[in-house]
């Protein structure tokens, strides 16, 4: 009998195995992206997902529909030109593959709305790529500016983070810098208090962190385990909470926006930073 369970066990198992693959003819993060997403909502199911980027000619896509394995394969494809989408799609029926379109109904919406037939030009992708440039600069602007370096060109910032010691301003930073925002973060202790540079620079460019005491006692501890440097008021549970209190009268003195980060995802503490700043919007 425990045999019997143990081999349907199994079998179910391999059963809920899928293997997605995303095809692209870019480097197919946005596609990354909505695949990750729409698979957190199977637990019973596991997903393995395989990026197959740069797929912009025929030859080299029907190479790829061609190597496709693996147990229940699933294809998800993103790509502009109408020859490439009825390669994918007659391969896949011929080979019994599940398909989706990602791009199609979204473009079908548009041409619907806006009374315009689609170019289905897979070049025209590669108009984005005038804004590549720029979220380097972004992303090379928010490096030089980790931790309160390059104070002296901190009003060149679209977006000014501070706070105390490990509210996630530089990780914050960096993904924003990687959505093209130039983001400077500056660090606040008690003892050095705000630098007088801040003072220069509009408050509806400013975001101000703070955390929960509890939480960011926590994440102190751990950190402090880890560089072997315990038993200082760093990570001292009613030095936190002072610290926290002290920095947050602070922040509505100077009437601070502020985001509390405790349980946020650095995504989640991006976009209520947008939200909350008014930023994120991008024209075409």
């Amino acid at each position: 009998m425990a045999k019997k369970k143990a081999a349907r066990k199994k079998s179910l198992s391999a059963d809920n195995s899928y293997k997605i693959h995303l095809l692209t003819t870019t480097a197919g993060e946005l596609i990354s992206g909505l695949a990750s997403v729409a698979v957190t909502q199977f637990p019973d199911a596991h997903f393995k997902i395989v990026s197959h980027a740069m797929q912009d000619d025929i030859e080299k896509l029907s190479a790829t529909l061609d190597k496709l394995t693996g147990e229940n394969p699933l294809v998800l494809h993103a790509l502009a030109d109408e020859a490439a989408k009825l390669l994918v799609r007659n391969k896949c029926v011929v080979n019994h593959i599940p398909h989706f379109d990602v791009t199609g109904p979204l473009i079908d919406f548009f041409s619907n709305h806006v009374g315009l037939l689609p170019k289905n030009d897979a070049s025209r992708l590669h108009q984005l790529d005038a804004s590549y440039l720029s979220r380097i600069e972004a992303m090379e602007y928010s490096m030089e500016h980790d931790d309160s370096l390059g104070m002296d060109s901190l009003g060149e910032a679209d977006i000014v983070i501070v706070g105390i010691s490990r509210v996630s301003k530089s990780p914050t930073a960096m993904y924003l810098g990687s959505r093209g925002f130039k983001v400077a973060n500056v660090s606040i202790t008690l003892e050095a208090g705000f630098p007088v540079s801040l003072s220069k620079i509009p408050k509806r460019r400013i975001v101000a962190f703070t955390s929960q005491p509890k939480r960011l006692h926590e994440i102190r501890t751990e950190r402090a385990k880890r560089m072997g440097s315990e038993g200082t008021s760093y990570e001292d549970l009613s030095s936190v909470i002072r610290e926290v209190m002290e920095v947050e009268e602070e922040y509505l003195r100077r009437k601070y926006a502020i985001i509390d980060i405790t349980n946020l995802t650095i995504e989640q503490t991006a976009a209520r930073i947008l939200q909350t700043l008014k930023l994120g919007q991008t024209e075409f």
